[in-house]
């Protein structure tokens, strides 16, 4: 009997060591992963506004995702894609501020380039760092909604997002056409705005175009020094040697004094040898007439 009780008692204590064991093992397992982001059909472009007459009273932009959440109080009101800075031209993350709003705002910095007869030569083009062809026109840019960001022009717009999700601009944001005019008519000036994710914050920000200014410059002039050059070898080659024999030096025969080149000639034309005038010849009085 007294054996009896003990076998129970060190089964009992090895079923206890089981269960100890199952749950310390249970208890190590790492931790259930986050869920997973909502498949893309939820996000589907261009975004989603549940606000009616609401104001957007906060925005978060996660540049990573290219998606903007907004904020009435502590209610998410909508959402929208959007697209930011490329790697060699990124949005800056921090905090701000709506700055401005101009409905109708284009662009000083990009546009396109036109060459005098109106052809387009430039679809990229950024004033001070390409040159115009001469007799060439710049063509701005529209930033239709400009919601203004930063004091050196970042800011959010209608824009193009060839790739929804994927960053496409110059540094400022992007918004479709359908959901630009829903956060430019429920967003005040003074409206808090976050930028989270891959990019520099706003000092790095201003030191990198500071850098890429300076290199602008000198890329322009040494466009404007091409140029310049370009246009001399082209003088050179019309002009004439100056010990050619249709002309003295350049090419352009200069009338000697007292002459003129004839009326409507175009310039450079030799001009007629003066006309030499003889003197008239004494008239001979006529003999009177005896009657």
């Amino acid at each position: 009997m007294k054996f009896q009780t003990s076998l129970s008692l060190t089964r009992a204590a090895l079923l206890l060591g089981t269960v100890l064991l199952a749950s310390c093992q249970l208890f190590r397992k790492k931790p259930p992963a986050p869920p997973p982001e909502p498949v893309k059909e939820v996000w589907k472009y261009p975004g989603e506004w549940s606000g009616g007459n609401k104001p957007i009273t906060s925005m978060v932009i996660n540049v990573d995702v290219q998606r903007a959440m907004l904020y009435s109080g502590r209610d998410l009101v909508g959402w929208t894609y959007f697209a930011s800075g490329i790697p060699s031209f990124p949005t800056p993350t921090g905090n701000f501020k709506i700055l401005e709003k101009v409905k109708d705002k284009v662009s000083n910095l990009y546009g396109k380039g036109f060459d005098k007869d109106g052809k387009l030569v430039n679809s990229d083009f950024k004033q001070g760092r390409d040159l115009l062809p001469e007799g060439g026109h710049f063509e701005p840019a529209k930033m239709t909604y400009f919601m203004r960001l930063t004091g050196d022009g970042v800011g959010m717009h209608i824009g193009p997002i060839p790739k929804p999700g994927r960053r496409a601009s110059h540094g400022c944001i992007r918004l479709p056409s359908k959901m630009a005019p829903i956060l430019f008519e429920h967003t005040a000036v003074g409206t808090p705005v976050t930028i989270t994710g891959n990019g520099p914050d706003y000092a790095t920000y201003l030191k990198q175009s500071a850098e890429k200014a300076k290199a602008n410059a000198a890329k322009l002039a040494a466009s404007k020094k091409k140029a310049e050059e370009a246009a001399a070898a082209a003088a050179a080659a019309t002009s004439l040697a100056p010990d050619d024999p249709n002309g003295p030096k350049g090419g352009v025969v200069t009338p000697p004094a007292g002459t003129t080149p004839p009326l409507g000639a175009p310039p450079g034309t030799p001009a007629s040898p003066p006309v030499e005038v003889k003197p008239a010849e004494p008239v001979n009085p006529v003999p009177p007439v005896n009657n």
